[in-house]
């Protein structure tokens, strides 16, 4: 029988709660109808343990993206996988995510990456996935065969219109996913997918990008996603592609930060740079954003930790969605949190904690606020 102290104590701790919820939608108070968000434009990614986690945990995750409101879900297409020797393929893990996907009603954004051993080219490290591939055109032929089985005219009616979006790699522009950024290389790889990918299928979406939030670096392992676009462009990408993705990171700061290392803000300078390249009005991607919890807890006027608390987390959700959808929302796409759970349980480590659950499923604030502001 539970003691009446502690009944006590468990209502106070719930009111607590609720009245910290309350006071994180506070500004949203005002809004009107016209002022909604739907979960159109508003998308979650599951990282990349949404392919490998068990069946139960995998449904789970899938479930609290739905019931989040948003529409969208993010899969990596992980090519090293999958196509793991030339021609021989292991497509059931991707399969089974977008199975699930489909009968939940959400549209899934691929994000096809990541180059298997007998594609790499000599000088990738052993055992490193992320490098570009020697050849454009074994990426391409791979991101064809994806299309095919998953694209509005695929031969297999419980997978078809399964992903109809396509992003062409993940942060060229950063040496940890590439190892060195190569533009011709990756324009040649986004001409020859892009061409691949509409023969296949004329009606989907492919993505340029999916930007870091990268300094420019004079050794060239770094490029700014500015600097990136302005030279994809110099390299003839106009034409192929439907939008651009960016990440725009900018924690352990609000992403409302006016300052031009703000990846969030960067976002204004890409659509000008599209603009003046004749592609105005083509979108830009979030195929990325958040902010991790923990107890690295980081400050924006001090170089510290990474992280931010639950509070402030929440806080950033309602900005982001805001700001992107809203304010932005006559040149931005969908937006794309990373991620819906927690990837470990190192409070310290804040990569482990970019989820708006916790590991063990448990909400935090910033759930509750992407929730709501999705069902407003």
């Amino acid at each position: 029988m539970i003691s009446r102290r502690r009944r006590t104590y468990s209502i106070k701790l719930r009111a607590a709660g609720l009245l910290l919820l309350a006071c994180l939608l506070a500004p949203l108070a005002g809004m009107t109808a016209a002022d909604a968000v739907t979960g159109d434009n508003v998308g979650l990614s599951g990282g990349h343990m949404l392919l490998w986690e068990s069946e139960q945990e995998r449904q789970a995750d899938l479930n609290a993206i739905r019931l989040s409101g948003a529409k969208w879900v993010a899969v990596d297409v992980d090519w090293a996988s999958i196509e793991y020797q030339n021609n021989q393929y292991r497509w059931a893990p991707l399969d089974n995510v977008v199975l699930a996907a489909k009968a939940r009603g959400l549209r899934v954004l691929g994000i096809i990456a990541y180059t298997p051993q007998w594609a790499r080219p000599a000088d990738c490290p052993p055992n490193n996935t992320h490098c570009l591939p020697q050849r454009a055109e074994q990426f391409a032929e791979f991101a064809a065969d994806a299309a095919s089985r998953y694209g509005n005219f695929s031969g297999y009616p419980n997978l078809r219109g399964g992903i109809t979006s396509w992003q062409i790699w993940n942060e060229p522009n950063h040496y940890p996913f590439v190892q060195r950024v190569d533009i011709p290389l990756y324009v040649n790889m986004l001409k020859q997918s892009y061409t691949a990918i509409k023969q296949r299928d004329p009606y989907t979406w492919v993505l340029a990008g999916g930007t870091a939030p990268a300094p420019d670096d004079p050794s060239g392992k770094d490029m700014s996603p500015a600097s990136f676009l302005n030279a994809i462009y110099f390299w003839g990408a106009r034409g192929y592609f439907d939008a651009f993705g960016h990440h725009p990171y900018s924690f352990p700061c609000s992403p409302l930060t006016e300052a031009p290392w703000n990846a969030f803000y960067q976002t204004l300078a890409l659509h000008f740079i599209m603009a003046y390249n004749g592609d105005g009005a083509k979108r830009i991607w979030g195929t990325e954003a958040g902010a991790p919890t923990g107890w690295d807890v980081g400050s924006c006027t001090a170089n510290s930790g990474r992280s931010v608390t639950e509070a402030t987390q929440a806080q950033y959700a309602a900005q982001y969605i805001l700001r992107w959808t809203k304010d932005w929302g006559a040149f931005t796409g969908p937006l794309f949190w990373f991620q819906v759970r927690d990837n470990g349980t190192n409070v310290w480590n804040w990569n482990d904690n970019l989820g708006l659950l916790r590991r063990n499923f448990t909400a935090k604030p910033a759930y509750d606020v992407f929730r709501m502001l999705n069902a407003m």
